[in-house]
């Protein structure tokens, strides 16, 4: 209905609340807009304009199921369109590393010196946890692709009118004297084009040059243009050429360092993309039915979130990905320390290695080169979450991609293993049963049989029950720590007085 009295399908007893209300709203652009509104509401009448939202609604809800946050290993970013790809979600880091590396990126690269392969440089990881979703272009999807989607694509490819000179030159807006990529998908000719003048290096405009002549492996990101039953034309937002896991092997012994280096293999280094029609491909997932309950270590960025935040972030799509009757949880807050004054720590890199390489595989969104340039770059808090379903650990992921702007990605953990107890070591503070959130705490905090001090953070009780996310909020002691600080009472007990003792002998 229209919101004036006068307007196209108006209805003046409707009122001003029922037309303003989402289920009444359609947005168009300007130029369907004047044709629905100038056709007096004879072809486009509510029940015809309502039947498209609806199905409109329907389709778009599809898309974001199938969509999934795009995940790559890049051995070389070869074409990133700056201008375009920091308007999408995520963008902000891909300017920001443009300021750092002194680059303007309303320019092309040409004749910016040295500050583009510095901005690829520093840009690539971003990549292994980037935030916009895009629908795998793959078979099992192919149908479902219309114009105006952003589409993830990974494949061996052509490069079509790109030996023409002068290169780079400016498009034409012709698919048929523009340069492209191509490659066939059940049945169709996919077509990829970019614009040569945000080609990151010389390099990478002589490789698309050879692979007219053959086959050449990208992946990346674009939007649908156009399709047909023959073809789907994409505009590029960025490619590069995968990693291989025996190059991502190669590049870590060359930079690693010590006994964690001489001890890793081709297979930690796994790489895949996340394009798989059953869900994300990440890494190393075990199939071990025996181990269905896992720990999980979620990474947040420290210097972006204020107190509380990771709590609030972290509780909110545990309550969305894991059912209520399943739900028994605990939490635990910490901050991966990487540096130490009174010990000499491995390089960010080779704490990455000793985080993820070995055995058993653990299941983790990032790679080693993606989590050592993390820990070198960003001081990274976690929330550590016992009693996940493995099964559970990708949803997880995708829902704290979409809903939290500070989170980083996220890695199983094995408190048997010596570097993961290191890192992760951090007592559980939290308890989700159900609806229900538990604040936990152990003797050392609360003592009320033998003696008469409390101190339990009653503020932080009263700020949960406040907040009204669950159903109650109460006290619970953690009986396992309470032991442990029994266990460590009586050893201070006696080492003081084993020291009384040899006063005494002294005297």
């Amino acid at each position: 209905m229209a919101l004036s009295d006068h307007g196209p399908r108006a209805d003046p007893a409707l009122p001003i609340e029922a037309r303003n209300a989402v289920s009444n709203l359609l947005l168009l652009c300007s130029t369907c807009h004047d044709i629905v509104d100038k056709n007096n509401g004879k072809a486009y009448t509510v029940e015809e304009l309502s039947r498209r939202k609806a199905e409109h609604e329907t389709w778009t809800a599809a898309l974001r199921k199938a969509g999934q946050a795009w995940r790559m290993c890049y051995s070389s970013i070869d074409y990133l369109n700056v201008p375009r790809v920091a308007m999408l979600p995520g963008g902000d880091v891909v300017r920001q590393a443009a300021q750092r590396a002194g680059l303007d990126p309303t320019r092309p690269f040409s004749g910016q010196g040295f500050a583009p392969g510095v901005f690829v440089g520093t840009v690539r990881p971003v990549f292994e946890s980037w935030r916009d979703h895009a629908v795998p272009l793959d078979e099992v999807r192919l149908g479902t692709i219309q114009q105006g989607m952003y589409v993830a694509f990974n494949a061996p490819m052509r490069s079509r009118n790109t030996s023409n000179r002068p290169f780079p030159r400016p498009l034409t807006g012709s698919w048929q004297d523009d340069p492209y990529l191509s490659f066939r998908l059940g049945g169709r000719t996919i077509m990829i084009r970019y614009d040569p003048q945000w080609l990151t290096t010389a390099t990478a405009g002589t490789d698309l040059v050879s692979a007219e002549a053959e086959q050449v492996a990208y992946a990346g990101i674009g939007l649908v243009v156009g399709e047909s039953a023959d073809a789907i034309r994409i505009s590029a937002l960025f490619f590069g050429k995968p990693q291989t896991s025996e190059g991502a092997y190669m590049k870590y012994i060359v930079q690693g360092e010590g006994p964690i280096a001489r001890a890793v293999a081709v297979d930690d280094f796994e790489t895949e993309v996340s394009s798989s029609a059953s869900g994300s491909q990440l890494q190393g997932a075990p199939s071990d039915p025996s181990s269905d309950y896992v720990t999980v270590a979620l990474h947040f960025n420290e210097l972006e979130v204020h107190p509380g935040q990771i709590e609030r972030e972290t509780f909110r799509q545990l309550m969305r990905v894991i059912p209520e009757f399943r739900r028994d949880l605990t939490v635990s807050i910490g901050t991966v320390f990487t540096h130490s004054v009174l010990t000499a720590m491995p390089k960010p890199l080779d704490i990455a290695a000793a985080l993820l390489a070995g055995t058993p595989k653990v299941w983790s969104t990032h790679s080693i080169h993606g989590l050592g340039t993390l820990l070198a770059d960003v001081e990274v808090a976690y929330a550590l979450v016992r009693g996940v379903r493995r099964s559970q650990l990708d949803d997880l992921h995708q829902a704290l991609l979409a809903g939290s702007a500070s989170y980083l990605g996220a890695v199983e953990v094995h408190l048997r293993r010596p570097m993961h107890q290191h890192f992760y070591a951090a007592s559980p503070r939290y308890r989700l049963v159900e609806a229900d959130l538990r604040l936990l705490y152990s003797a050392r905090e609360y003592y009320g049989e033998l003696g008469n001090w409390d101190y339990r953070p009653h503020d932080l009780l009263d700020e949960w029950e406040a907040e009204k996310t669950f159903e109650s909020v109460s006290w619970e002691e953690d009986k396992e720590q309470s032991a442990a600080d029994l266990r460590q009472a009586e050893e201070e007990v006696s080492e003081l007085m084993a020291v009384i003792d040899r006063g005494e002998t002294a005297d």
